[in-house]
């Protein structure tokens, strides 16, 4: 089976869609004009301070937080995921 130009369009615009809809509606991001993103996980205000903390925080810093009981584990988790969200839509964006 050939596939042609428009054809391979359509998958990669669907494929691109169904990974944007996986992501829960209260992770989603405003479409974004500028292509400096670096502070939009600080702005968009999908991540708390708290998370915000963990994820500029280094690994070593993590585990020894948790060790402690400082931190969870699914608290952790939970913060990258958004954060990981967050950049998975800037990019998805920028680049469609």
């Amino acid at each position: 089976m050939t596939v042609t130009l428009e054809d391979w369009a359509t998958i990669a615009q669907a494929k691109q869609q169904r990974n944007l809809d996986a992501i829960p509606a209260e992770w989603r991001i405003k479409p974004v004009e500028s292509v400096h993103v670096m502070d939009i996980p600080a702005r968009c205000g999908i991540l708390t301070p708290d998370e915000l903390k963990i994820t500029d925080t280094t690994a070593q810093d993590l585990v020894a937080q948790m060790r402690k009981g400082v931190l969870k584990s699914y608290d952790v988790v939970s913060a990258f995921a958004k954060r990981a969200a967050i950049a998975h839509q800037l990019v998805s964006l920028q680049s469609g």
